[in-house]
């Protein structure tokens, strides 16, 4: 037995969070790009001097890495109410042993390794897994322990899908969903694409933040990854990240 649920009572609040945070977004694009002095104060870094994990030297952050694509998943949304849903870190569950109440797990929060812990089999791969094909392994693994282990996998609540941020000379600018690896180019793709005729293509701009949740600017050269065939300038995005391209006045 498999129960998949999810409060709805809070998702007009929710909508208006989520547009109010779109706006206080593109305003802080607006706001740093419309002038050269936008900048100050903010630490650049060029994008080939970024380390491996997506931050500069001045950061030690360690990025959350985005989930992985599930087959199938790319074309379509699978609903929370949908037993083909795919369990992901950040997701809340919760585990009911129907004949072992003392070993049920309420708020149990998917952790970015995609494992729980759970009472007398500790660590479980949770992630990446439908709440049935859980519940059939957690099955599987107390049998040793319980005599009669019939459990129930319950999907509280989701992780809010990531997010990343385009904005400046493309042709529809606006809020993304983050699914698997992003580089800018494909970012900027989904945006449209950049209006050939305003789009400063050498001077594109990501904002990202620190461990300390402090901005910081990336500078990055499409010219050269499109031109030149340099991709390194084609970075990686992390959760959260603006991409801004500014206009050529020339």
């Amino acid at each position: 037995m498999v129960s998949i649920g999810l409060s709805r009572e809070g998702l007009p609040l929710m909508k208006e969070l989520k547009r109010m945070r779109i706006l206080f977004v593109l305003g802080t694009f607006i706001l740093l790009c419309g002038c050269n002095s936008g900048w100050k104060g903010m630490k650049t870094v060029d994008a080939s001097n970024l380390e491996p994990d997506g931050y500069p030297a001045f950061s030690g952050k360690t990025p959350v890495d985005p989930p992985s694509l599930v087959p199938g998943q790319e074309h379509e949304k699978i609903n929370i109410d949908d037993p083909r849903y795919i369990i992901q870190p950040g997701d809340q569950l919760s585990v009911k042993f129907f004949f072992n109440p003392e070993l049920n797990e309420e708020n149990l929060v998917v952790r970015p390794d995609g494992h729980i812990s759970l009472q007398l089999v500790h660590e479980v791969k949770a992630a990446d897994l439908t709440p049935i094909q859980l519940k059939s392994i957690l099955e599987k693994k107390y049998v040793g322990q319980l005599k009669n282990p019939e459990i129930a996998v319950i999907v509280r609540s989701v992780r809010e899908p990531y997010r990343i941020y385009v904005d400046g000379e493309v042709k529809t600018p606006g809020e993304y969903e983050m699914v698997g690896s992003l580089s800018v180019l494909q970012a900027i793709a989904r945006a449209g694409g950049m209006k050939e005729d305003t789009a400063k293509k050498g001077d594109v701009k990501v904002i990202r933040e620190d461990q300390d949740g402090q901005r910081f600017v990336i500078n990055v050269d499409l010219d050269r990854a499109l031109n030149g065939g340099d991709l390194s300038q084609d970075i990686r995005l992390l959760p959260s990240d603006m991409v801004y391209v500014p206009r050529s006045f020339w």
